[in-house]
């Protein structure tokens, strides 16, 4: 008898309907036959078991593979003028983002074209199997998230967003609340410009390293490779001398990243604006932090889908 384990093909949630009898066989991860061809899963639960375990079925050699129901959009594609899907950059795979418990995935419904993002803290996922996130929070409390929701997801990486489209397998809500989201076959990757600039008001402080000193800015024009302060006072100071700044950046409703940074003076000027003198430094980040990195590009990337 052959081995079932041999020429399968994973099984996704969107493939399997509670009730509606199967088109093949499927298997779990052992080759451990699960239910025949022709059986139906009996409930929406009994899929989420199934998935999590891992699903299979046999390949078929005359068929073309990941080929998406028509009904649901194919991951990683975004929305375009003409209400058609297009592709959102290069196709990578999920494994190679090298995800880490802890880093923040942005998620937005796939059915509302407006509205906030909302942010999922990665708990951790299973390779082919399920992406397991805390549920996000909402004005303090959890989500109420459906079974089958669809969500368009985008995280930040380097200077790379990346974007793809799943579906909420099961929701839990112990111990803790947190989603089972439906692994995606290929996650798209767009190049994000370091100068791409988000026009800010934040207030930081900007501090010299070597005497201690610190002075209340205002932080004006941000983008991942630096950014424009205005200065209550001009700073005496050579051509790339380092400080470190401080700001915060909100990054929804219950969720505030602050930033501590690094930067080098790239330039300073004082000039008169109104009557009054304004003075303004420049400065480039050195070695921002993968989560500062993220902060600065969702407000950069958010900001550029409004003039969008």
């Amino acid at each position: 008898m052959s081995d079932p384990r041999k020429n399968t093909v994973p099984v996704h949630a969107s493939e399997i309907e509670a009730g509606k009898p199967l088109r093949w066989a499927v298997y779990d991860g052992n080759g451990v036959l699960l239910l025949k061809e022709g059986m139906a899963p009996a409930t929406q639960a009994q899929i989420a078991t199934m998935i999590e375990r891992g699903l299979f079925r046999q390949a078929d050699p005359t068929a073309k593979q990941n080929v998406p129901r028509p009904d649901i959009p194919p991951m990683g594609l975004g929305p375009r003028d003409d209400g058609k899907a297009k592709p959102a950059g290069d196709p990578v795979q999920f494994d190679d983002l090298a995800l880490q418990p802890g880093e923040i995935l942005q998620l937005h419904s796939a059915l509302e074209v407006v509205g906030a993002d909302m942010l999922a803290v990665l708990i951790g996922y299973l390779k082919r199997r399920a992406i397991v996130v805390a549920t996000p929070m909402v004005s303090g409390k959890p989500l109420l998230v459906k079974d089958g929701a669809l969500f368009n997801v985008k995280t930040f990486s380097g200077t790379s967003l990346f974007t793809f489209r799943t579906r909420v397998l099961i929701s839990h809500t112990q111990p803790l609340p947190h989603l089972h989201l439906e692994y995606p076959g290929l996650v798209y990757a767009t190049k994000i410009r370091r100068t791409l600039r988000a026009l800010v008001d934040l207030p930081a402080s900007l501090q010299d390293p070597v005497s201690g000193t610190s002075l209340d800015v205002v932080l004006q024009d941000l983008s991942a490779g630096g950014a424009k302060l205005v200065l209550p006072e001009p700073v005496a100071c050579p051509q790339n001398a380092r400080f470190l700044i401080g700001f915060k950046v909100r990054m929804g409703d219950d969720l505030e990243e602050e930033i501590r940074a690094d930067v080098v003076m790239r330039g300073a000027e004082s000039r008169t604006e109104k009557g009054a003198t304004v003075h303004t430094m420049g400065v480039q980040f050195k070695d921002l932090s993968k989560s500062a990195s993220l902060a600065i590009m969702a407000l950069v990337y958010r900001q550029q889908l409004r003039k969008g």
